[in-house]
């Protein structure tokens, strides 16, 4: 069952199965199984069965070489993420395409944990690709633990998967909000002010010092909301919502190319009519729009 308003990307629906990742004869043995299922990715890309990409094109073996992720089991059949290139396999009859057209398509269908474990196969596989060679001695290191461990050989140095923390967050003056555009948006959309955590850093401390940075409006109260992973390569977004303390906007050209304060009826304008090239608002699945939702629903 899943919870009112979940983010796409999140509500894995596998159980993960961690006390397995250290058995690797029983992986192994999972990965030859009949029963097992296989993910394609390509490029970042996963296989599916249609273009608008509802259902994944679930694979009963193994690609011949590569990197096997082990994701978990449901009702007791094993699934496991996997690279493989135009000259491995025949994929007649899937399409393989990028995770924001699937979360697209499925913000406009009924909710499904697919979008989540299809992230999480890409978000796996693109940490192996990034982190072939050992930081400590320069050398190739190696997967284990179901792909959820790199480790060398030489130095014996170990690697996990990685997230980068991001905030994002609705901020509030009185009865409006503060929304932003950067010049790579598409035409008249504005959201939520975001930003990479530093080290070192609370939640609220970054939420303070990315608003401040790029609109000049300092923030006092902040309280968490919910938030999404992001495979684009892997990140969390830490949704937020924040008080302002001032309302006069200086954006840092550098981050933003607009921002502007909007009201409640303006939103919701927006929301039914769905906006037009001068102002438009984030696409459904984007925890931005989460977010919007949220504030509305205050009184």
């Amino acid at each position: 069952m899943y919870f009112e308003n979940s983010c796409i990307f999140g509500e894995f629906p596998l159980d993960p199965c961690d006390h397995l990742r250290r058995n690797e004869e029983e992986l192994e043995k999972r990965s030859a199984s009949k029963s097992s299922r296989f993910l394609y990715y390509r490029n970042g890309e996963v296989l599916m069965e249609d273009e608008a990409g509802l259902i994944p094109k679930f694979i009963s073996h193994a690609p011949h070489n590569g990197i096997l992720i082990f994701l978990g089991e449901q009702a007791g059949r094993s699934y496991f993420a996997c690279s493989v290139d135009q000259s491995e396999e025949d994929f007649s009859g899937g399409y393989f395409l990028d995770l924001r057209t699937i979360a697209r398509n499925t913000s406009e269908n009924e909710f499904s944990g697919i979008p989540s474990l299809l992230a999480r196969g890409k978000m796996v596989l693109d940490w192996h690709d990034r982190n072939r060679f050992c930081a400590n001695c320069g050398l190739q290191n190696e997967s284990g633990r179901g792909g959820y461990i790199r480790h060398c050989t030489s130095c014996k140095k170990e690697y996990f998967p990685r997230i980068d923390p991001v905030v994002i967050m609705m901020i509030i003056w009185k009865d409006k909000c503060l929304l932003g555009r950067s010049a790579h948006f598409k035409p008249g959309v504005y959201s939520a002010l975001a930003g990479f955590m530093e080290q070192g850093e609370t939640i609220e401390e970054a939420v303070r010092r990315e608003v401040l940075e790029e609109s000049g409006i300092r923030v006092g109260h902040v309280d968490y909301v919910k938030s999404q992973p992001w495979p684009f390569p892997s990140t969390l977004m830490i949704g937020a919502i924040g008080e302002a303390l001032n309302n006069h906007i200086d954006i840092d050209s550098d981050e933003l190319e607009d921002a502007g304060w909007f009201d409640k009826n303006q939103i919701r304008e927006v929301l039914k009519t769905g906006g037009n090239d001068k102002f438009r608002l984030p696409e459904k699945f984007a925890i931005a729009r989460h977010l919007l939702d949220y504030w509305l629903r205050q009184a």
